[in-house]
């Protein structure tokens, strides 16, 4: 349960986060989850969700969001994506995990308006 909700929300996320850096076009060049984005409806409440999701991954350490930016909004497979982050397949999945439950646990954060740390 608890995965399935974080991994909806940084679907929702990479969509939004590689719209923002697209130059305004629309259609994301490259993401890992593209043929998701569906018809394009876009609200201004998914625009603050995205926001505080984003502040999430900010939050977490950098090992950790790197797995992350590298799995949601990188193109190609997971051997790949761990090579490009510096790790074996077996490292990255458990980076992944582990950031999966440190999301649960900041984004719980941010709704009790709980200043996230951002690591640089």
């Amino acid at each position: 349960m608890r995965d399935s909700y974080v991994v909806s929300v940084l679907v929702l996320w990479a969509q939004w986060r590689v719209r923002k850096f697209d130059s305004g076009s629309g259609y994301p060049t490259k993401c890992a989850f593209v043929k998701q984005v569906g018809s394009g409806f876009w609200t201004p409440d998914m625009d603050s969700q995205c926001i505080n999701v984003d502040k999430a991954v900010c939050a977490l350490i950098p090992e950790r969001r790197d797995v992350v930016m590298a799995h949601y909004t990188w193109a190609g497979t997971k051997e790949f994506k761990a090579n490009r982050c510096g790790v074996c397949v077996r490292t990255y999945d458990a980076r992944l995990s582990m950031a999966h439950h440190d999301m649960l646990g900041l984004l719980n954060d941010l709704a009790a308006g709980v200043k996230l740390p951002v690591h640089v």
